[in-house]
Formats: structure tokens, C-alpha cells, sequence
């Protein structure tokens, strides 16, 4: 459903450029003050809203949720309603707790059976490929919440990317990523707006937990991740 990908890069002087002149840079250095950014970030606590459209029933789903991470393997990511949706990663298993389509299920997948297990933050999924992996170019600037951003286009160079297309709003000020819509192989087209970003605050280890529900059937996930 959502795939995630842990980030281990650390801050440049990227993160110094003004507003001002973020207007006359390319969209590839426009790219890395969010690579910098967002590798900088020991702890995220985030508020979203989703929406995916699948182009070939016409269908948009909207949900809200909330992202936690903490580097370099934990992350939590919990979505709106009475019984949500959850992904957790506590640095031994991944979760996967989908009641709203699997009722009754629970997906474990150890760390140890391949690192796409881990690899769940839809965010650093892209901002920690390596150098020169997609083509980028302008999209434009908007102001998102408030705030200022450039947005700039991404197409994978690799056919074995998660997605074909994807356009990332970067905040002029802090070089966060505010806004993401990324188009999947299937078709499916996901936008993520966030609501509220925070960064390097305090986040218990008791957040990264899962318990799963009584009864539930635990579905062993390796073969998932190890394909």
C-alpha cells in the first residue's frame, strides 16, 4: 500500500539559501536542500491528508492520518477511524494492520527478511535514492498552507521504481517536502498534503509498538519482503 524507505543523510549548507534566492536555482538543487533537509531530521511527527484516484474506476479515497519516525528504523504511520489502519516498524518487525480491507488480519515481517519491509516512509522512499536517479524539472511555485514552495517533477531513470511520476512542493523556508503526488505503475495516482510537520522533537520508543488485535491471524510477510 505504502512503501517507505529509511534515510541516512545528514545536513549540508544547502539548508542556508534564502527564499530569495531559491528562484533562481534548478530544480536538481531545489531536490537536494529536501534531501538535506529531510536526512537531517533524527525524529519526524507528522499530520496528513490523502487522497488516491484510480484512473480506471474513477474512484478517489480521502483519509487523514499521522506519520512518526525516528531514525534509523522506526516508524509509525496511523490513519483516521475507529478501528485505523496501521504500519508500524519497531526496528525487529514490520506491522501491517489493515482492518478496513483485511479484517481480522495482521501481516509481521521480520527486518531480517529484506529491507523493503522497512523501507515505509513514503517520503524518504524518494528523497534517499542516490544522486542522478530521476530526471527533474520546474513545476512551479504555490503557496501550500501558508507557506512558500517550489515544486519540482521527478522521473525515476530506473524502470524498478515505485512509481513513474512524481511531483514534490519543497517549502522555500526549511526545505521540507509540504506536499507530494507520485503516480504508481498500476496507475494509481497518491497526493499526500501535510498538514503539520515537525522535526528532532521527542518521540517515545513505546510509539513504535504493535500490539496486534485478539484473535487476529498473524500472516508470516517474509516471502513479501524478500520478493
Amino acid at each position: 500500500m505504502i512503501a517507505f524507505r529509511r534515510t541516512t543523510l545528514v545536513l549540508t549548507p544547502l539548508l542556508l539559501f534564502s527564499a530569495g534566492s531559491l528562484a533562481a536555482q534548478r530544480p536538481d538543487a531545489i531536490l537536494q536542500r529536501a534531501v538535506a533537509a529531510y536526512g537531517a531530521a533524527e525524529t519526524i511527527s507528522a499530520q496528513f491528508d490523502q487522497t488516491v484516484t484510480n484512473p480506471l474506476t474513477d474512484r478517489t479515497l480521502s483519509t487523514s492520518g499521522a506519520l512518526l519516525r525516528r531514525r534509523p528504523n522506526l516508524l509509525s504511520i496511523s490513519f483516521s477511524g475507529t478501528d485505523p489502519d496501521r504500519i508500524v516498524a519497531d526496528g525487529s518487525n514490520l506491522w501491517v494492520y489493515l482492518p478496513s480491507s483485511a479484517p481480522g488480519q495482521v501481516i509481521k515481517i521480520p527486518a531480517a527478511a529484506g529491507q523493503s519491509g522497512m523501507l515505509i516512509d513514503p517520503m524518504g522512499q524518494i528523497l534517499s535514492a542516490p544522486p542522478g536517479s530521476y530526471a527533474v524539472s520546474d513545476a512551479g511555485t504555490v503557496t501550500i498552507a501558508g507557506r512558500p514552495t517550489h515544486a519540482i517533477t521527478l522521473i525515476p531513470k530506473s524502470r524498478a521504481a515505485l512509481f513513474t511520476k512524481a511531483t514534490l512542493w519543497i517549502d522555500d523556508s526549511d526545505g521540507l517536502v509540504r506536499q507530494l503526488e507520485s503516480t504508481e505503475p498500476s496507475g494509481l495516482v497518491r497526493k499526500i498534503t501535510v498538514t503539520r510537520f515537525r522535526t528532532n522533537v521527542a518521540i517515545p520508543r513505546s510509539a513504535f509498538q504493535f500490539t496486534p488485535p485478539a484473535r487476529a491471524r498473524i500472516i508470516d510477510g517474509s516471502s513479501m519482503a524478500a520478493g
